[in-house]
């Protein structure tokens, strides 16, 4: 074997190994119980305590990634994490579904239509809370 294709097996396999390493460690990350998450994790994370340990190993990951940026945004920014992570405590699972399918339909639509879909639920907001509040 030559030294250059020594060389390109080498690069390949250690690719391999860190891609490898980075997919075991994401894993890791989404089987985390409740209880082995850091206490500042689980601080942000307390309005999803309770359905923690029965969330998908993904949702898990993308929320413990979340958790961990939080310091690093804004003020406001973190107000609206905690407020969206609280609101999507307080809706049923079958509400949640409900919120998953109606983002994978916005995601097909064109950026104009996606628009267009804003500004009517926007010119709807005041109803709907008006309604609500009665």
């Amino acid at each position: 074997m030559s030294s250059s294709s020594r060389t390109s097996v080498l690069r390949l396999l250690a690719a391999s190994a860190l891609v490898l390493s980075l997919c075991s460690a994401a894993a890791a990350a989404g089987n985390a119980a409740w209880s082995g998450l850091s206490p500042g994790d689980q601080a942000i994370l307390r309005p999803v305590e309770k359905q923690w340990d029965e969330l998908p190993g993904h949702t898990r990951a993308r929320l413990l990634r979340l958790a961990r940026r939080y310091q690093d945004l804004a003020p406001e920014q973190q107000v609206r994490v905690r407020q969206r992570l609280a609101d999507w405590a307080r809706l049923t699972p079958e509400q949640r579904e409900q919120a998953r399918r109606n983002f994978e339909n916005l995601q097909r639509l064109s950026p104009e239509q996606r628009e267009r879909v804003r500004r009517q639920w926007l010119d709807q907001a005041p109803a709907v809370e008006d309604a609500a509040a009665q």
